[in-house]
């Protein structure tokens, strides 16, 4: 669940810095995401605001220090090939559709640091 949290920060990213307003937003759209997608006794902790804020800002300061590259490298690092798309599947319903130019870049870099295909953009 942290990979998901990274993708999420880094799409945020895209345009620029993560303000801490953007957080809170990801925040309760990754807690309506993995209530339906986390199973067992683990959804209580990945579903906690507390937790989820924590690894937003982790996340935030690892992408401002180590760079993007490095950022993603780790990120892909993290996670099997099933993790990778699932890890793309969140960050895409984190953008739930209102993907700009730039996110959508973020996007495919995003994937290919995953080895997976780009996603489709939705028609807007």
């Amino acid at each position: 669940m942290r990979a998901c949290v990274q993708a999420a920060i880094f799409l945020a990213s895209a345009d620029g810095k993560v303000e801490e307003a953007e957080v809170e937003a990801l925040i309760d759209a990754l807690r309506a995401i993995l209530s339906t997608s986390v199973k067992g006794e683990r959804i209580e902790k990945f579903s906690s605001v507390a937790w989820l804020i924590d690894e937003a800002r982790l996340a935030r300061r690892l992408l401002a220090t180590n760079g993007e590259a490095a950022y993603l490298k780790a990120l892909a690092g993290s996670v099997d090939d099933t993790g990778a798309q699932q890890v793309l599947q969140v960050a895409v319903q984190v953008a739930d559709g209102q993907v700009k130019d730039i996110e959508h870049l973020a996007l495919g870099r995003l994937a290919a640091a995953l080895k997976l295909p780009p996603p489709t953009p939705r028609p807007a």
